[in-house]
């Protein structure tokens, strides 16, 4: 079986980048946001979650907008809580199953991406739990750079700031608050320590 680890934290800072590079490595990356979408496309979750929260929310060919979601729930706590409850187990599920699939299929190691992780019921089991982290400034900034609107960005990070205890239990802390050059470095130590512990120094 492969090893696998969850990584996660908040936007902006750093984390699907940091995954890219152990991706480019040989990691097999699954990714909880895409694995949430279609989640989301399960009938009976589908009808559990517009029962909630209404028509509304729902787009173009009777798929859930996740858009028209989102504007109901991150504002309000107890609505992104029930959100959760509805989606969570689902979600936990989908992506324990892809782990396993993904272990067996023989890559050295397997990353689930999971901004989420330590709120999914379980969670799903990993060998390690990593948090990619960056100060609040530094991740706005960041954001910004692609494109977002200060506002818009200011509010992502603001809609996260409930997830800041959990990442902090994670088993490895990186603070990711220098260039892309030094994160490949922590990609290449972090791969050789967990994939490749007997490698000579330098690059793999």
């Amino acid at each position: 079986m492969s090893l696998s680890i969850a990584i996660t934290g908040p936007t902006g800072a750093g984390k699907s980048r940091l995954c890219r590079l152990l991706a480019a490595r040989g990691a097999v990356v699954i990714e909880a946001d895409a694995v949430g979408h279609e989640v989301l496309d399960d009938p009976a979750v589908r009808s559990r979650v517009v029962a909630a929260f209404g028509q509304g929310i729902v787009g173009a060919g009777g798929r859930i907008d996740r858009g028209a979601l989102g504007s109901v729930v991150f504002a309000d706590p107890e609505q992104r809580e029930r959100l959760d409850a509805l989606v969570h187990p689902a979600l936990a599920a989908a992506c324990t199953a892809r782990l396993s699939a993904a272990q067996a299929g023989g890559s050295p190691l397997v990353i689930l991406e999971a901004a989420v992780y330590f709120l999914l019921p379980g969670p799903p089991p990993v060998d390690m739990t990593v948090t990619v982290t960056a100060a609040a400034e530094v991740r706005l900034a960041r954001l910004e750079a692609q494109g977002l609107a200060p506002d818009r960005a200011r509010a992502r990070l603001a809609s996260q700031a409930h997830l800041e205890p959990h990442w902090r239990r994670a088993d490895r802390i990186i603070v990711n608050a220098g260039t892309e050059v030094e994160l490949a470095a922590v990609a290449a130590d972090l791969w050789r320590e967990l994939v490749a512990p007997e490698s000579p120094g330098g690059i793999l």
